[in-house]
């Protein structure tokens, strides 16, 4: 949704971010690989292979270098594609919270991010639940 105010290397960081996380409840769900396909196509970047799951902690350094408005960005869409499966785990959390803190983000901020995105998933579930209203498999 607002990856494209990223530069290059913060896209491409992110997208580090966001496979790694997609990781962390031990599997990669398919609504999680839906996400992901969607943030490459979102970052011009659809052949890019990630290349630093080893060393993620660098990466977040990186990422802790950028402007408060990309870190925003960054715990935004994250968000996205960790609450995409309807499961937020506890090691979600974990790397969600460790990630806020290196970003200077606080608590209560990070939470309200969180609300949001959770906000968002039930409008848009919401808007297809209203738009195939009565049809079964897709088909009135």
């Amino acid at each position: 949704m607002y990856l494209s105010e990223l530069n290059i290397g913060e896209k491409k960081n992110f997208l580090e971010l966001a496979k790694f996380s997609m990781g962390l409840n031990g599997e990669h769900k398919e609504e999680e690989q839906e996400v992901f396909a969607s943030f490459l196509n979102e970052c011009d970047l659809s052949g890019f292979k990630v290349q630093k799951q080893d060393n993620i902690d660098s990466v977040i350094k990186v990422l802790g270098k950028s402007s408060v408005k990309s870190k925003r960005i960054i715990i935004i869409e994250l968000f996205g594609i960790l609450l995409a499966d309807g499961d937020f785990c506890e090691e979600e959390e974990k790397f969600m919270a460790k990630l806020a803190n290196t970003f200077e983000i606080e608590t209560h901020e990070y939470k309200r991010y969180q609300r949001w995105v959770e906000a968002m998933n039930d409008i848009v579930s919401e808007g297809y639940n209203l738009i195939f209203k009565g049809e079964e498999n897709g088909v009135v």
